[in-house]
């Protein structure tokens, strides 16, 4: 009782995450552990011992196909010994005429390729008789196969084998000898020709098996589980694989150590054993002192587990109905709650500042819809506030971009009137005056930022001609604005800036008399601004400086254009704004793009008009 109590008491002091955990971490690490324990067993047990079976079986039809063969070709050398001393009978003084040379090659060629036609699991046979002459049932190499099959020791190796009827084989190597085909290893069987009646050497014979005729039995026979096989000799090399990389290279370090352990610990014919994942099987072949080895991988044998699977499905079902009871009570209870807050937090994190949870209980997951409440109003509310204060600075800043361009152009041109005055060009003067008071006039005009698209033409019109007083011989203008788009709204000096760079940057250097066009049109919902100049043009590099606001040439701001795409983007949204095509040695095109008159929300006692 005193322990029951206890635990009631402990339960009853945790946390709501806490007592979740203590009822269900034991309930989940119970029924993993006897699911993962009785997985592992049935599994373990069925894939090792099907997975043997099946190697076991395999292997000795590869080690019967092997051994068939090597047979096969030790018959076929005593059946082709028989035929060469046939053949010397009837030739026996081949030596001494040309011609009986020749027909004894031919007849030689044509009885070794007669034989192979019999035993098909030899790809190829060479004779080497005793004056060096190379006989075989390919198209031979010359002098060069010869040369190749005497350094080789090959002829010594046979001849100190031992007498008549006994066959050495040589193993599997790439050679440009003895061979029909340079690029297969092959497997060569060497054997000694003695003249029947007189026991005098005749001849070695040679007959080569490609590695082909051997790994074209080394593919698994189980598709659902594949098998790769191979067969090492006796330096632990691989010399048949249906992996052709693997040919001639050494076994692996770590598996090579273990295979050898195992064979000095155990000499039965096979043995298997478990390695990183995977089961070995080594088989050994007496007959060439090599190994056949099986490697498999234990995860891909899983045909076998439909008794692991009908525990574990049953297994998962019974924790299942117990989670889902647990879970069900404490939905009741606790976690309904939990989950409103949870999708109300949610729709905070993915920008939605508008949810409201209702706080239908007392306790502490009701204080906490709350607080939760009351925190996003808060956010909502200082979001905003730092909203407007965000716009307010960005436009301080705008209205003083702008500020820097005006007294700019007020210095230069009355340097410009005070030039003419002393020249005695008092009409211009007073032409350059009455523009520059028109200028300021309507630039400076209740201080409003926005004003109509004729407004602004005229503004730009003040300027061009001050300037075209200045520079008389750099350029001329034309203005063309339609009347049906007189009356689009734009931010003031939008133009000034964007003309003020055609001339400074474009028709000043460019040597020649050059020409402004200030354009408008509609197209797409859109009013679009085009100030053109035939000056000097400029390059890609040129062009993002200036849209970004920096003068390379000067390392400063430049104000101008970037003023006008700034105050676009500010006033009108980021679809509107200034784009800048140029043509080095050709000329610059820089657009503007408006909204329509009546297409966007404005106060219209903000944009300043005649009729305004």
């Amino acid at each position: 009782m005193k322990f029951t109590a206890f635990i009631r008491r402990w339960f009853g002091r945790l946390r709501f995450k806490s007592k979740v955990i203590a009822i269900f971490l034991p309930l989940l690490i119970l029924s993993l552990l006897i699911l993962g324990a009785l997985s592992s067993h049935l599994f373990s047990r069925s894939l090792i011992e099907r997975t043997t079976r099946n190697v076991a079986d395999e292997s000795q039809l590869i080690l019967s196909r092997t051994d068939y063969i090597l047979r096969s070709a030790e018959t076929a050398a005593n059946i082709m010994v028989t035929n060469i001393n046939r053949l010397y009978e009837s030739y026996p003084a081949v030596q001494a005429v040309p011609l009986e040379q020749f027909r004894f090659a031919n007849l030689m060629q044509s009885r070794l390729s007669i034989d192979l036609s019999i035993f098909r699991e030899v790809d190829a046979a060479v004779f080497v008789g005793k004056d060096g002459t190379v006989y075989s049932s390919y198209t031979s190499g010359g002098e060069e196969e010869a040369k190749g099959i005497a350094a080789s020791g090959m002829l010594i190796t046979v001849r100190e084998a031992g007498s008549y009827g006994n066959s050495h084989w040589f193993g599997m190597e790439k050679r440009n000898y003895l061979t029909s085909d340079p690029d297969s290893p092959v497997l060569t069987l060497g054997k000694m020709v003695i003249n029947i009646d007189t026991g005098e050497p005749l001849g070695t014979l040679f007959l080569i098996v490609r590695e082909e005729q051997l790994s074209a039995f080394l593919q698994s026979s189980d598709p659902a589980a594949s098998k790769a096989y191979y067969f090492v000799d006796e330096h632990r090399r691989v010399v048949a694989a249906a992996d052709k990389s693997s040919l001639l290279q050494p076994l692996e370090p770590s598996m090579a150590a273990r295979i050898g352990d195992r064979e000095r610990a155990d000499r039965a014919a096979s043995f298997s054993y478990k390695d990183d994942g995977n089961l070995v099987t080594v088989s050994r072949f007496g007959p060439m002192d090599w190994e056949l080895i099986n490697v498999v991988s234990l995860k891909l044998l899983t045909a076998d587990v439909q008794q692991n699977v009908r525990l574990t499905a049953l297994v998962g079902a019974l924790c299942l109905i117990f989670s889902l009871f647990g879970a069900s009570f404490l939905s009741r209870m606790v976690a309904s709650p939990l989950e409103r807050l949870t999708r109300a937090m949610r729709q905070v994190v993915s920008g939605d500042l508008r949810p409201v949870v209702a706080a239908r209980t007392e306790d502490e997951i009701g204080t906490i819809a709350e607080a939760f409440n009351f925190m996003v109003g808060r956010v909502r509310e200082l979001l905003n506030k730092v909203t407007e204060e965000q716009k307010r600075k960005r436009e301080y800043e705008l209205a003083l971009i702008s500020a820097q361009i005006k007294p700019h152009f007020l210095y230069n041109t009355l340097d410009t009137i005070y030039v003419l005055n002393e020249l005695d060009r008092n009409e211009e003067a007073r032409d350059t005056t009455k523009a520059l008071a028109d200028f300021y006039r309507m630039v400076l005009n209740k201080g409003r930022e926005l004003i109509i698209l004729e407004k602004e033409a005229r503004i730009t019109d003040d300027y061009l001609a001050i300037m075209q007083i200045r520079y008389p011989d750099v350029f001329r203008y034309e203005i063309d604005i339609p009347a049906e788009l007189s009356g689009t709204p734009i931010p003031k000096l939008s133009l000034q800036p964007l003309v003020e760079n055609a001339i400074y940057h474009g028709l000043k250097k460019k040597g020649s008399k050059g020409i402004i066009r200030i354009q408008a049109c509609s197209t797409g919902g859109k009013v679009l601004v085009q100030v053109t100049d035939n000056g000097i043009g400029m390059d890609e590099e040129r062009i993002e400086a200036i849209m970004s606001g920096y003068s390379p040439e000067e390392e400063t701001r430049s104000i101008g254009t970037y003023s006008v795409q700034q105050r676009l983007n500010l006033y009108f949204g980021e679809p509107y704004g200034l784009t800048v095509r140029s043509v080095v040695d050709e000329g610059t095109v820089v657009e503007l793009s408006l909204p329509m008159l009546g297409t966007e929300k404005r106060d219209e006692q903000n944009v300043q008009g005649d009729d305004r």
